[in-house]
């Protein structure tokens, strides 16, 4: 993320969204969050991630990279920690959703993924 915060290039942008793919990314889960046999945080039958409409006011699911860093906060909204594959799913299969705002746990840096980069990187098999 500080990367392309840095060089606003297509190339950063491009390593920021595969890293984001391969990635556990926290949110801000609703509905039912389960324990794993590891004591992990797991997704129930019934959960969704958290929007936001931050900045332009268009509604966005909302996910923090470094989520061990951002659910250590004592102001902390962060409960779940998920692929950021799977939440790009989530994002291109919500007609309502137009992309994901990404925040930084460690400086105060936040990037949008668009709903079309989203769709783009749901399509790949990379």
């Amino acid at each position: 993320m500080a990367e392309h915060a840095d060089t606003q290039s297509p190339e950063s942008y491009a390593r920021f969204l595969a890293l984001f793919r391969d990635s556990v990314v926290g949110i801000v889960a609703i509905g039912e969050v389960v324990e794993d046999s590891q004591g992990r945080s797991a997704a129930g039958d019934n959960l969704a991630a958290g929007r936001t409409t931050h900045g332009d006011g268009k509604p966005r699911l909302l996910a923090y990279a470094d989520p061990e860093v951002a659910a250590s906060r004592p102001d902390a909204q962060v409960n779940a920690g998920i692929a950021g594959r799977v939440l790009l799913q989530m994002a291109v299969g919500d007609p309502d959703c137009v992309g994901i705002l990404v925040n930084s746990a460690t400086g105060p840096i936040s990037l949008v993924i668009s709903d079309a980069d989203a769709e783009a990187l749901v399509a790949s098999r990379h």
